[in-house]
């Protein structure tokens, strides 16, 4: 690896859909001055969508891994050579596309986690055709946390300079009082503390969202503040940690899109997906902690409906690779 700039291990995510086409975008961007990239994939899938597109490809393709991880160039391929040139752009989902998809990361982890990269960035995938070795993975983190042995990874999101983690993610709405407890506001607030650390703030500000309306109004509408997240919020801050609120949801990012806060901590999934997706959609980058490996992915999906016409805007891949090679370089 170079003692300079990071090296990270890309992906085209599901080559059914957008993914080889905003790489080749970020690619075709020429030399970054804050990283240099090895994409992870069949490299006559990736010739074909260069010559889809109509950029000339001009990458160093490796076979040997150990050779393009040492290699000194500023992008190269290491070629899986495991087809799917069949399959690019398809446009829907195809279990083939799922399968290769999910070897190419699981290839680019290993190389993290031997050190022969410096991080990884996967573009899109399709959770309706993510399977490996037989088994269905419902979501790419569930992957992520078997392959990597880390069962407590979890991913956070960053839009602009705000970054934000969810205690209670993919339930029912119903459902989510019962699991607000002092002890999963506590460990988010410590997580996203440590991740904005790991970013290199020193001291990072982190917004604690209420509940319920008001911030229940003294009790008016509901306990769960008093009961459960002021306690939380008290226990972080006897830690060192600089952590505010609860503060009402229907606020609480309107202060820190005015730079008040570093970090979030929402209390379930819409509170904080609606909020970041009016501010900004397509721009949310997602990052995995609580792992020994860097990783980043785009926010948006696979696209069908653009892949393959030179339609997808590349951005929010850009986005993923830099917030990489920052977290990398902060790492190293």
């Amino acid at each position: 690896m170079s003692t300079k700039k990071p090296l990270l291990a890309v992906t085209p995510g599901d080559i059914t859909g957008v993914g080889p086409e905003i790489l080749v975008r970020v690619l075709a961007e020429g030399p970054r001055e804050d990283c240099r990239i090895l994409v992870v994939a069949d490299a006559e899938v990736m010739k074909a969508a260069y010559a889809a597109l109509g950029v000339k490809f001009n990458l160093p393709v490796f076979k040997d891994v150990n050779e393009a991880a040492a290699s000194k160039v500023e992008a190269a391929i290491f070629d899986m050579a495991d087809g799917g040139k069949d399959i690019l752009f398809l446009r829907k989902p195809h279990d083939k596309g799922g399968r290769l998809a999910l070897e190419a990361l699981i290839k680019a982890s290993e190389l993290a986690l031997s050190k022969k990269v410096d991080g990884v960035v996967y573009a899109p995938l399709c959770k309706e055709s993510l399977n490996y070795q037989g088994k269905k993975y419902g979501d790419e983190q569930y992957l992520l946390k078997e392959f990597l042995k880390a069962p407590n990874v979890r991913a956070l999101a960053k839009i602009g300079n705000v970054f934000r983690i969810t205690v209670v993610e993919h339930y029912a709405l119903r459902k989510v009082p019962d699991m607000i407890t002092k002890q999963s506001v506590f460990s988010n607030i410590e997580t996203i503390h440590n991740a904005l650390r790991a970013y290199g703030l020193e001291s990072p500000r982190i917004a604690v969202a209420a509940l319920n309306p008001h911030a229940s109004e003294h009790g008016l509408m509901g306990n769960e503040e008093a009961e459960e997240i002021t306690p939380a919020i008290e226990a972080a801050r006897k830690k060192g940690i600089n952590a505010i609120g609860p503060i009402p949801s229907d606020t609480v990012y309107v202060r820190a899109f005015k730079g008040q806060f570093d970090g979030v901590v929402n209390l379930y999934h819409d509170q904080s997906q609606i909020a970041l997706k009016a501010f900004g959609f397509g721009e949310i980058v997602i990052f995995y902690v609580n792992s020994s490996v860097v990783i980043t992915t785009p926010s948006h999906g696979t696209a069908y409906g653009k892949a393959g016409k030179g339609l997808a805007d590349h951005k929010n891949m850009r986005q993923a690779v830099e917030l990489a090679a920052a977290l990398a370089a902060h790492k190293k």
